[in-house]
């Protein structure tokens, strides 16, 4: 499974869901980098009529206090990405690293499959309000947490192609000539792995999104960011639903699912591409 530029293209110009996976990733990264430039209003201000519905100077309308709904989903979409990203990075990262070492290292193959046995089997959102109880939430903190408990599946997806790979006659050769068995690991096998464990990152970041995003509702999410999880947490705080501003719920809820939307797209084309 070599990644090649022209598979990629033709991974594109075939599947007309990945394109348009690709095409709300752009989009909602834009909106984040624009957060730093641009915002109609301070998120944080009164700047209209409480619970004022969508209009030409409100488009997503306000909030209880009369704050600019669009400014905070705008704001908010940064944090909800970074989470995501964050958290992709760092599940990839242990991921690959059991997953290789344990398929190619024979005598750690048990202990490491075992204590992915036994991540996997968390409760993943009880134990992360446990833990946020005692530890102060931030977005590096939730995202490790969360990576800490997601890094199994990628693992033990890895290993099988990696258990499959160290037959190869060159990996043998390799070995037989006296090639280190880190650079084997993460220089011959590694790169067969790439694709595979890009797909699984785009799922990473789903779950990550769809995890802080509960952790902001129920009131434990990082305290140092603002997200569209906590735009939810607040309109539910405030029964935006019991006063009619459906707007105040809509708005992020539907920035959760389509985004969440555009990376399935990717992963799965790339799972799709990647098995024929």
């Amino acid at each position: 499974m070599n990644i090649r530029d022209s598979s990629l293209v033709k991974l594109i110009r075939e599947r007309l869901y990945v394109r348009a996976g690709l095409i709300i990733i752009v989009f909602f990264v834009a909106v984040a980098i624009l957060s730093y430039f641009y915002l109609p209003y301070n998120p944080q201000a009164s700047t209209g009529p409480n619970y004022a519905p969508p209009s030409y100077s409100h488009p997503f309308g306000t909030t209880v206090i009369g704050q600019d709904v669009l400014s905070q989903w705008i704001y908010g979409t940064r944090a909800t990405l970074f989470v995501g990203i964050l958290t992709a990075i760092f599940t990839t990262l242990i991921g690959i690293s059991v997953g290789l070492v344990s398929g190619y290292a024979r005598n750690l193959d048990e202990p490491l499959m075992r204590v992915a046995d036994v991540v996997l089997t968390l409760p993943t959102l009880p134990l992360l309000i446990v833990i946020s109880s005692f530890v102060r939430p931030s977005i590096f903190s939730v995202a490790i947490l969360i990576s800490l408990l997601a890094w199994p599946t990628m693992s033990r997806v890895l290993r099988s192609s990696v258990i499959s790979l160290r037959e190869l006659p060159y990996i043998e050769v390799a070995l037989l000539s006296g090639v280190p068995r880190v650079r084997i690991m993460f220089s011959d096998l590694l790169r067969h792995l790439i694709p595979l464990a890009i797909t699984y990152a785009l799922f990473a970041v789903i779950g990550a999104i769809l995890t802080e995003a509960a952790l902001d509702f129920i009131g434990i999410g990082p305290i140092d960011s603002y997200s569209w999880g906590a735009m939810l947490a607040l309109a539910q705080d405030n029964s935006a639903g019991f006063f009619g501003a459906w707007w105040w719920v809509v708005t992020p809820g539907l920035g959760i699912t389509i985004l969440g939307t555009g990376f399935a797209f990717i992963a799965y084309g790339l799972e799709d591409y990647y098995k024929r």
